[in-house]
């Protein structure tokens, strides 16, 4: 039993440690430049672009205006929604004047999912600004392809690791097998709990946060397929 709580402290310090990151990677949103920035008529400025920061509410279906001010001219604007730390570009056109408007029909970028995602944009030019926020996609997470796949996902990893401990519990062998099964359902499992909770608008998977969670279920996937083997022996060791 000693090897027991010998790896449950790391096993603590590993989850601790994820928890952590997932905090920290909590970034202030402020506009850089001389530039202001609304959507849906809300300032982006001093908002939160971290895994917990403060997001706009828009509706599945919404037309949400956006828009830019700057006190000169704004020759290029660059708009791009960034999820886990990968970004798609939605608009990298030419501007002119001192202010940029338009209006953002949420449902063509939210046809696989709903939840939490950042938004960016940047202006070149005559004026060079920047700046983020996130924004919330309301909608029923269960009635989207992203929100099946991660309930999908984490349903099948967490009974891939249950399964996978139980077996090795039972059959006291550890085994490479029996490890990478368990490694593979954590990770399965991470992503899709990731996802969920994105899909939930609960936590925006920023990169840091991403892979927090898989990683994070890698190491609950195999300590707890070892931690049956050791119960495992353990108790074969008392019997005998």
């Amino acid at each position: 039993m000693v090897r027991s709580h010998a790896f449950r402290i790391p096993l603590a310090v590993v989850a601790v440690g994820a928890i952590a990151a997932i905090v920290a990677s909590t970034a202030a949103a402020d506009i850089s430049g001389p530039c202001t920035a609304s959507i849906a008529g809300q300032n982006v400025q001093g908002r939160g672009t971290g895994a917990f920061g403060d997001a706009i509410t828009v509706e599945k279906n919404a037309v949400v205006p956006v828009t830019m001010n700057a006190r000169t001219q704004i020759s290029h604007l660059k708009i791009q929604i960034e999820f886990a730390g990968m970004r798609w570009t939605v608009r990298d056109k030419p501007s002119h004047g001192p202010s940029w408007a338009n209006s953002v029909n949420v449902k063509k970028y939210s046809k696989y999912g709903v939840g939490l995602y950042k938004v960016i944009g940047s202006s070149s030019g005559g004026t060079s600004c920047s700046g983020a926020a996130l924004v919330r996609v309301k909608g029923n997470p269960l009635s989207t392809p992203a929100g099946i796949i991660g309930l999908i996902a984490a349903l099948l990893g967490l009974g891939g690791i249950a399964g996978t401990a139980a077996l090795a519990l039972h059959s006291g062998a550890m085994g490479i097998g029996k490890s990478l099964l368990g490694l593979i359902a954590g990770l399965l499992g991470g992503l899709g709990l990731a996802v969920l909770l994105q899909q939930y608008a609960v936590v925006y998977p920023s990169m840091i946060a991403a892979i927090a969670f898989v990683g994070g279920g890698a190491v609950v996937g195999v300590g707890l397929t070892l931690l049956g083997k050791i119960l495992s022996s353990g108790a074969a060791a008392a019997a005998s």
